[in-house]
Protein backbone atom coordinates (compact mmCIF):
# COMPACT_ATOMS: atom_id res chain seq x y z
CA UNK A 1 0.00 0.00 0.00
CA UNK A 2 3.01 2.24 0.98
CA UNK A 3 4.75 1.87 -2.41
CA UNK A 4 1.28 2.72 -4.11
CA UNK A 5 1.08 5.77 -2.43
CA UNK A 6 4.82 6.52 -3.07
CA UNK A 7 4.18 5.71 -6.96
CA UNK A 8 1.04 7.97 -6.68
CA UNK A 9 3.42 11.02 -5.42
CA UNK A 10 5.99 10.10 -7.90
CA UNK A 11 3.53 10.16 -10.82
CA UNK A 12 1.91 13.48 -9.63
CA UNK A 13 5.20 14.96 -9.25
CA UNK A 14 6.29 14.54 -12.72
CA UNK A 15 3.05 15.81 -13.52
CA UNK A 16 3.04 19.15 -12.11
CA UNK A 17 6.64 19.36 -13.46
CA UNK A 18 5.79 18.56 -17.02
CA UNK A 19 2.92 20.95 -16.40
CA UNK A 20 5.08 24.34 -15.06
CA UNK A 21 7.74 23.48 -18.16
CA UNK A 22 5.02 23.22 -21.06
CA UNK A 23 3.37 26.71 -19.13
CA UNK A 24 6.90 28.63 -18.89
CA UNK A 25 7.66 27.77 -22.86
CA UNK A 26 4.66 28.75 -23.82
CA UNK A 27 4.90 32.01 -21.88
CA UNK A 28 8.70 32.58 -23.06
CA UNK A 29 7.45 32.46 -26.84
CA UNK A 30 4.53 35.00 -25.88
CA UNK A 31 6.66 37.26 -23.38
CA UNK A 32 10.47 36.11 -23.73
CA UNK A 33 12.46 34.80 -20.77
CA UNK A 34 11.48 38.22 -18.70
CA UNK A 35 8.13 35.99 -18.10
CA UNK A 36 7.39 35.71 -13.88
CA UNK A 37 7.78 32.81 -12.02
CA UNK A 38 3.86 34.54 -10.78
CA UNK A 39 2.85 34.37 -14.63
CA UNK A 40 4.05 31.18 -15.17
CA UNK A 41 2.23 29.31 -12.07
CA UNK A 42 -0.61 30.81 -12.99
CA UNK A 43 -0.99 29.57 -16.13
CA UNK A 44 0.06 25.82 -14.65
CA UNK A 45 -2.60 26.17 -12.09
CA UNK A 46 0.10 25.14 -9.34
CA UNK A 47 1.14 27.38 -6.26
CA UNK A 48 4.64 29.12 -5.98
CA UNK A 49 5.62 26.02 -3.46
CA UNK A 50 5.52 23.33 -6.48
CA UNK A 51 7.11 26.05 -8.55
CA UNK A 52 10.18 25.84 -6.14
CA UNK A 53 10.20 22.33 -5.01
CA UNK A 54 10.92 21.33 -8.91
CA UNK A 55 13.32 24.69 -9.96
CA UNK A 56 15.78 26.88 -7.91
CA UNK A 57 14.22 29.35 -9.94
CA UNK A 58 12.86 30.36 -13.89
CA UNK A 59 16.21 30.13 -15.20
CA UNK A 60 16.99 26.69 -14.12
CA UNK A 61 14.28 26.35 -15.88
CA UNK A 62 15.68 27.20 -18.80
CA UNK A 63 19.00 24.89 -18.43
CA UNK A 64 16.48 22.12 -18.05
CA UNK A 65 15.21 23.52 -21.38
CA UNK A 66 18.63 23.43 -23.21
CA UNK A 67 19.57 20.39 -21.34
CA UNK A 68 16.82 18.34 -22.69
CA UNK A 69 17.17 19.11 -26.32
CA UNK A 70 20.63 18.52 -25.71
CA UNK A 71 19.73 14.98 -24.60
CA UNK A 72 17.76 14.46 -27.68
CA UNK A 73 20.32 15.33 -30.37
CA UNK A 74 22.48 12.91 -27.90
CA UNK A 75 20.12 9.69 -28.26
CA UNK A 76 20.03 10.76 -31.90
CA UNK A 77 23.78 11.07 -32.35
CA UNK A 78 24.11 7.37 -30.18
CA UNK A 79 21.05 5.70 -32.90
CA UNK A 80 23.11 6.35 -35.63
CA UNK A 81 24.46 3.19 -37.10
CA UNK A 82 28.46 2.83 -36.52
CA UNK A 83 29.00 1.98 -40.08
CA UNK A 84 28.21 5.04 -41.34
CA UNK A 85 31.00 7.61 -42.34
CA UNK A 86 31.98 10.63 -39.52
CA UNK A 87 30.68 12.99 -42.51
CA UNK A 88 27.32 11.47 -42.64
CA UNK A 89 26.78 11.48 -38.88
CA UNK A 90 27.93 15.22 -39.25
CA UNK A 91 25.46 16.15 -41.87
CA UNK A 92 22.62 13.82 -39.82
CA UNK A 93 23.06 15.43 -36.86
CA UNK A 94 23.02 19.18 -37.60
CA UNK A 95 19.80 18.10 -39.72
CA UNK A 96 18.15 17.13 -36.83
CA UNK A 97 19.34 19.93 -35.15
CA UNK A 98 17.56 22.46 -37.61
CA UNK A 99 14.55 19.97 -37.48
CA UNK A 100 14.35 20.94 -33.71
CA UNK A 101 15.07 24.04 -34.45
CA UNK A 102 12.36 24.82 -37.18
CA UNK A 103 9.68 22.06 -35.81
CA UNK A 104 9.85 22.26 -31.53
CA UNK A 105 11.97 25.52 -30.49
CA UNK A 106 10.18 27.60 -33.62
CA UNK A 107 11.01 31.33 -34.77
CA UNK A 108 9.95 32.99 -31.69
CA UNK A 109 11.68 31.80 -29.13
CA UNK A 110 14.61 31.44 -31.11
CA UNK A 111 14.25 35.46 -32.06
CA UNK A 112 14.49 35.73 -28.16
CA UNK A 113 16.79 33.49 -27.24
CA UNK A 114 19.31 35.51 -29.10
CA UNK A 115 17.99 38.68 -27.81
CA UNK A 116 18.87 37.52 -24.39
CA UNK A 117 22.18 36.60 -25.46
CA UNK A 118 22.81 39.96 -26.74
CA UNK A 119 21.62 42.07 -24.35
CA UNK A 120 22.51 39.83 -21.29
CA UNK A 121 19.32 40.47 -19.56
CA UNK A 122 19.06 36.87 -18.03
CA UNK A 123 21.89 34.39 -17.28
CA UNK A 124 22.41 32.49 -20.59
CA UNK A 125 25.80 30.82 -19.50
CA UNK A 126 24.27 27.37 -20.37
CA UNK A 127 23.51 28.21 -24.31
CA UNK A 128 27.00 29.77 -24.23
CA UNK A 129 29.02 26.97 -22.28
CA UNK A 130 31.34 25.19 -24.43
CA UNK A 131 30.67 21.84 -21.83
CA UNK A 132 27.31 21.78 -23.25
CA UNK A 133 26.53 18.41 -24.44
CA UNK A 134 26.16 19.91 -28.10
CA UNK A 135 29.84 20.49 -28.02
CA UNK A 136 30.54 17.03 -27.41
CA UNK A 137 28.57 15.14 -29.99
CA UNK A 138 30.97 17.36 -32.65
CA UNK A 139 33.94 16.44 -30.78
CA UNK A 140 32.98 12.78 -30.83
CA UNK A 141 32.24 13.40 -34.45
CA UNK A 142 35.41 15.37 -36.29
CA UNK A 143 37.83 12.91 -33.66
CA UNK A 144 36.49 9.85 -34.87
CA UNK A 145 36.80 11.22 -38.57
CA UNK A 146 40.11 11.93 -37.78
CA UNK A 147 40.73 8.68 -36.19
CA UNK A 148 39.25 6.27 -39.17
CA UNK A 149 40.93 8.70 -41.41
CA UNK A 150 38.36 10.89 -43.53
CA UNK A 151 39.36 13.56 -41.99
CA UNK A 152 42.86 15.65 -41.99
CA UNK A 153 44.83 14.49 -38.91
CA UNK A 154 46.35 17.91 -38.94
CA UNK A 155 42.75 19.29 -37.81
CA UNK A 156 42.32 21.45 -34.02
CA UNK A 157 38.96 18.86 -32.93
CA UNK A 158 37.69 21.19 -30.69
CA UNK A 159 38.19 24.33 -32.73
CA UNK A 160 36.87 22.70 -35.96
CA UNK A 161 33.58 21.50 -33.70
CA UNK A 162 33.14 25.13 -32.38
CA UNK A 163 33.23 25.81 -35.99
CA UNK A 164 30.29 23.39 -36.77
CA UNK A 165 28.34 25.49 -33.78
CA UNK A 166 28.90 28.61 -34.73
CA UNK A 167 27.76 27.86 -38.27
CA UNK A 168 24.35 26.42 -36.92
CA UNK A 169 24.13 29.93 -34.84
CA UNK A 170 24.49 32.11 -37.44
CA UNK A 171 22.80 30.41 -40.47
CA UNK A 172 19.76 30.14 -37.64
CA UNK A 173 20.45 34.22 -37.03
CA UNK A 174 20.27 34.76 -40.55
CA UNK A 175 16.96 31.97 -40.87
CA UNK A 176 15.47 35.27 -37.67
CA UNK A 177 16.33 38.30 -39.66
CA UNK A 178 15.94 37.40 -43.27
CA UNK A 179 12.26 35.00 -42.25
CA UNK A 180 10.12 33.26 -43.69
CA UNK A 181 11.98 34.08 -46.81
CA UNK A 182 15.10 31.86 -46.24
CA UNK A 183 15.41 28.05 -45.55
CA UNK A 184 17.91 27.13 -42.65
CA UNK A 185 18.49 23.52 -43.12
CA UNK A 186 19.15 24.00 -47.15
CA UNK A 187 21.70 26.32 -45.91
CA UNK A 188 23.12 24.97 -43.20
CA UNK A 189 23.82 21.90 -45.35
CA UNK A 190 25.50 23.53 -47.93
CA UNK A 191 27.47 25.26 -45.35
CA UNK A 192 28.39 21.68 -44.01
CA UNK A 193 29.97 20.66 -47.53
CA UNK A 194 32.03 23.57 -48.01
CA UNK A 195 33.65 22.65 -44.36
CA UNK A 196 33.62 18.92 -45.32
CA UNK A 197 35.62 19.62 -48.70
CA UNK A 198 38.07 21.36 -46.23
CA UNK A 199 38.33 18.79 -43.36
CA UNK A 200 38.56 15.64 -45.36
CA UNK A 201 41.24 13.96 -46.63
CA UNK A 202 42.63 14.75 -50.55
Amino acid sequence: MEAKKENSRVIKAAQTKKRIYDSALILFKRHGFGTSVDSIVEMAGVSKGSFYSHYNSKFSLIIDYVNNLDLGYADFFTSLPSDIPPSSMLILVTEKIMDVIINDVGIDLIKLSYEAQITKTVNTDIQLSYDRKLYQIYNQIIQLGVQQGEFKSTLDIESVSKHCIMSIRGITYEWCIRFPDFDPKDEIIKHLNLLLSGIKKG
